[in-house]
């Protein structure tokens, strides 16, 4: 073999061993980029479950607290990178059966999604001829709610409409004190199980504000709505004997959890006030119409909001 056959051989050789090296780059560039897609995505994944959680926690503990006996009944999760956005729905436990009164989302996470939404909605009694009612989604209306140490011009009264009201239903109903009880004092043989009880979180300025609204606006809009009223539920039925503290200290867990700003006060007011020292404002009752009626016969009842209205079944 002469020298030209040899150098010919040997850019062969060498031009094999580059294509070799060229494969061998590639498929560990291949197989380091599916390494490290599998490591972002698993902690991308990490991330994004982790602030879904948080948020969830949050967020739930808002509408607990803002909405009597009400809860997030079911989240589904849009993801991104490192963030998100989360639709759930709201359900309320109206004793018997639990039913979905609102559709919601809210963000999460370091790059949440961008959330638009478009609606329009309206009020009852713009006019000051009628109470100023909000509606929730499914059609039901807000409760109305009166704190008893301020002097309203009228308070809001729905015992003939009760009584007035056919078929065999469970009533949802807001009862307001005519002044703040403790909850092992309050005058009721006995409470339905379900009840929930509106408790005194509010500071002297609230209270102040509460007095000025009352004093200058029209009746039809000085009250303090559902979402604005904070207590807790206890399932069994309540006599002067029941043991409150179980519930009373996951509301308070409750308002720390939240971080709104008006939960955050709330808890501040809270903190250092025990079960036996803890006031309740009103309830929440819910039953048939003789159940509702005869509780509302106790001369404390000071205002009473008609609710949610369900089949019994």
């Amino acid at each position: 073999m002469n020298e030209n056959s040899e150098d010919i051989f040997d850019e062969k050789k060498i031009k094999m061993a580059v294509k070799k090296g060229k494969r061998k780059s590639m498929i560990t560039i291949i197989f380091v980029s599916i390494i490290v897609f599998v490591i972002l995505n698993i902690a991308n994944f990490a991330i994004s479950a982790y602030f879904s959680q948080k948020a969830f926690e949050k967020w739930d503990a808002y509408v607990r607290l803002s909405t009597p006996n009400g809860y997030i009944s079911e989240t589904v999760d849009s993801r991104g990178i490192l963030g998100g956005m989360s639709h759930y729905k709201i359900s309320k436990d109206m004793k018997i059966k639990s039913i979905v009164i609102e559709q919601e989302q809210y963000q999460f996470g370091l790059n949440p999604s961008v959330l638009a939404s478009r609606g329009s909605g309206g009020s009852i009694g713009v006019t000051g001829d009628d109470w100023q009612f909000s509606y929730k989604e499914n059609g039901w209306r807000e409760m109305l709610f009166f704190h008893p140490e301020v002097d309203y011009k009228k308070y809001k009264n729905d015992e003939e409409l009760i009584k007035n009201l056919e078929g065999e239903k469970i009533y949802e109903v807001a009862l307001s004190f005519d002044q703040p009880y403790k909850l092992s004092e309050l005058p009721f043989p006995q409470l339905p199980e379900m009840t929930w009880f509106w408790l005194n979180t509010y500071s002297n300025s609230q209270l102040n504000t509460f007095q000025q609204e009352a004093k200058e606006y029209d009746w039809s809009a000085t009250f303090i709505n559902e979402n604005k009223a904070l207590g807790f539920s206890i399932r069994n039925a309540y006599t002067s004997t029941t043991d409150m503290a179980y519930e009373y200290d996951e509301f308070l867990k409750l308002l720390k959890t939240s971080q709104f700003s008006e939960h955050e006060k709330a808890y501040n007011a809270m903190e250092g006030i025990s079960i036996d020292d803890v006031e309740s404002l009103g309830v929440v009752v819910y039953g048939t119409k003789d159940e509702i009626v005869e509780i509302m016969k106790n001369p404390i009842i000071e205002a009473s909001s008609l609710g949610e209205i369900i089949d019994n079944y």
